[in-house]
């Protein structure tokens, strides 16, 4: 099944893919898409994407790897909860660092 992706870099670069996947990929096949992209383990991330629940895929290590902060990456993160929590300041919430992939479908469940 053809599948879109988005990859959004540190630098704020952006990418858009097809892929070939399963109607319900499975983990190797995830693995197999997420980890050349990613350069370490995927670590999946429910967001709030184009106002709809997309799935996220980021390096499960980006923190003890000292990846840059991703700030397009950062914003997608936040969305759901500011969306519930406007008043919040947006900086005392986790963000996210390297690149960040998210695809146009939902492929975890």
């Amino acid at each position: 099944m053809k599948t879109g992706l988005i990859i959004l870099r540190a630098d704020g670069s952006r990418e858009d893919r097809d892929v070939d996947m399963a109607g319900d990929p499975g983990l190797a096949e995830l693995r197999d898409v997420l980890e050349p992209i990613l350069a370490g383990r995927p670590e999946h991330v429910t967001v709030l994407h184009r106002s709809r629940r997309a799935d996220m895929f980021v390096d499960e290590a980006f923190g003890p790897k000292g990846l840059p902060r991703n700030e397009a990456a950062t914003s997608i993160y936040r969305a759901a909860w500011l969306r519930d929590h406007p008043a919040d300041n947006p900086e005392t919430l986790p963000w996210i660092a390297g690149p960040a992939v998210i695809f146009d479908r939902i492929v975890w469940s």
